[in-house]
C-alpha cells in the first residue's frame, strides 16, 4: 500500500461544492481547515487553478481512511486530469507541499496538492484571486 499523503483541496472539492459530493463524501474522511502558499485563479469553465507563489491559499486538508485512500486518490487524479508525473496530458500535476493547519498553532503537514500546468493560459484567461479564497469568491459571485 502507498503512503497515505493527505490531500489539500481549495476549490470545487471543498465541503459544500459539487465535486465534494462525488469525489470525497462517498469515502470515509475528515476535513481540517488549512492553507498553503501559491497563486490562485478562477478559470472560465468555473473552477480554480493554482500556480506556485507566496500568497496564502485557504482550503481544507482531507484525510481519507486507509481503507479508501487509494480508490479516492484515483478518482481525484481522474477529475484533475492527472495521468502521472510529467505526463504531457496533465491539466494538473499532483505535488507535495507543506500546509499549515488553521486549527493548530505552528503545525504543518505534508500534503498532495493539484497545481495547474498551463501557466500562460491561466494568467491570460483566469481571474486572479488575491485573497486566495475560492469559496469566498464563489459566495460573492452568487450574491451578485
Amino acid at each position: 500500500m502507498k503512503e497515505s499523503v493527505p490531500i489539500f483541496v481549495y476549490g470545487s472539492l471543498l465541503k459544500g461544492f459539487w465535486n465534494y459530493e462525488h469525489y470525497i463524501l462517498p469515502y470515509e474522511h475528515r476535513n481540517v481547515p488549512a492553507q498553503i502558499k501559491g497563486e490562485l485563479y478562477h478559470l472560465p469553465p468555473g473552477y480554480p487553478g493554482l500556480l506556485a507563489g507566496t500568497n496564502d491559499i485557504r482550503g481544507e486538508i482531507v484525510y481519507f481512511s486507509p481503507q479508501t485512500y487509494e480508490k479516492a486518490l484515483a478518482g481525484l487524479d481522474e477529475l484533475e486530469d492527472f495521468y502521472g508525473t510529467g505526463d504531457a496530458r496533465n491539466e494538473y500535476e499532483r505535488i507535495i507541499l507543506p500546509a499549515r493547519l488553521l486549527d493548530a498553532i505552528e503545525k504543518e503537514e505534508r500534503v498532495y496538492v493539484y497545481r495547474y500546468v498551463d501557466e500562460l493560459y491561466i494568467k491570460q484567461s483566469g481571474i486572479r484571486l488575491k485573497d486566495g479564497d475560492w469559496r469566498k469568491y464563489m459566495q460573492e459571485r452568487q450574491a451578485e
